[in-house]
């Protein structure tokens, strides 16, 4: 009897034991899911999320950060990479199918978390696209900030980034002027020859048949020569200019203002014969590309009757005064490649007193400004 009572009581023992067990077993579990559950509140992110933290050995350094969706999203994907945890941090989430995939891209082309908030914030899916598929682009942040970037450009600013490592800021202007282009390619017919700020220049031609419809004869005491017409509001402001220098002491007269087409076209292949093709290019506009038959340039001279040179104190007045009076040195020395012309220093060109006087605080081309101004073609 008593051996059967031990046996009884070894079972009601061993019972007690296992529901025991049990019961520290179902504690202890129901004690990690409250510890998930205050860590999913205290973070932010869901329990599931923080049991893989876990399992990842990384809670301990997420519950420091912020709460990010992006995180919370790509680290229950194929696309989460343990090497880009602080980035995922940092980037702001979107609603994109191919959004964990570009970060990740994107990321190992070199951008920053900013730089990629940036990306998705200023540019089209497309647009990523395209980025993807290049090299890094240095200061993407800052061009995107500029006013003058055009996204429609982004390959071509991508590609001439490749061949030139400019700056950002000469990169996105110099494409904006066309300069990745070879002159007369990629040519725009010009549809607004009237407007005083009308571009002309190796990538913007007038027709064959345009001639102002208000040129005047500039007086005599402010001319010589043969061409001697602009259109009213430049004869005014140059008749003024030489008046205006007279009082320094400066004598200036226009020398060449307005030419039809076919007088330049004429010039041009006169150039041609006597220069060769190629230096002629570098100081004569073919027809329809010269600023000339705007009736709003002219190439000035001195008192000698000479086209004026930087020696010159007439050179010197006109750099300090002439945007006073709406001109503008148009093809300067050392900007050459953008201007498509030698330095001329007798070629000023009627922009308005307001664009002028821009021009020469900025120290830019006028087709370096036209590039950054979309308002104006």
């Amino acid at each position: 009897m008593r051996k059967v009572k031990k046996r009884k009581l070894s079972y009601k023992k061993t019972l007690r034991l296992l529901i025991t067990l049990l019961i520290i077993v179902i504690v202890l579990i129901n004690k990690n899911n409250l510890i998930t559950l205050y860590q999913s509140k205290k973070t932010g992110y869901n329990f599931n999320t923080i049991n893989v933290f876990h399992e990842l050995g990384i809670y301990d350094d997420i519950k420091k950060e912020a709460y990010s969706t992006t995180l919370e999203n790509i680290i229950v994907t194929e696309y989460y990479n343990p090497n880009y945890l602080t980035n995922y941090l940092d980037i702001n989430y979107q609603e994109d199918k191919d959004f964990y995939e570009n970060i990740n891209k994107l990321i190992t082309l070199g951008y920053t978390s900013k730089e990629i908030n940036d990306i998705y914030k200023k540019l089209n899916h497309e647009s990523i696209k395209i980025l993807i598929d290049n090299d890094y682009l240095k200061d993407i942040s800052n061009i995107l900030d500029l006013s003058y970037f055009h996204e429609d450009n982004l390959k071509r600013y991508l590609t001439y980034n490749k061949e030139k490592k400019l700056n950002y800021e000469n990169l996105i202007t110099y494409v904006n002027a066309n300069l990745d282009y070879k002159y007369y390619t990629n040519v725009i017919d010009i549809e607004n020859p009237e407007d005083t700020s009308v571009i002309v220049n190796k990538y913007h031609k007038l027709a064959s048949s345009f001639v102002p419809s208000d040129l005047e004869t500039i007086s005599d005491k402010c001319s010589r020569g043969v061409n001697r017409k602009m259109r009213h509001i430049a004869k005014v402001a140059f008749e003024e200019m030489c008046e205006a220098a007279k009082k320094d002491g400066i004598t200036i007269y226009s020398g060449s203002a307005y030419r039809s087409y076919d007088y330049q076209l004429g010039l041009y292949n006169r150039y041609v014969a006597a220069y060769g093709f190629d230096e002629a290019e570098t100081f004569s506009a073919r027809a329809g590309y010269s600023e000339h038959q705007t009736g709003l340039a002219t190439d000035i001279l001195n008192a000698r009757i000479d086209y004026i040179s930087a020696s010159d104190a007439e050179y010197t007045w006109l750099i300090n005064n002439s945007y006073k009076y709406g001109f503008h040195l148009r093809y300067p020395k050392g900007k050459e490649n953008i201007t498509g012309y030698m330095y001329e220093e007798w070629h000023f060109r009627y922009l308005g007193t307001k664009i002028a006087t821009e021009l020469h605080n900025l120290d830019i081309t006028y087709d370096e400004y036209v590039a950054r101004n979309s308002n104006l073609k």
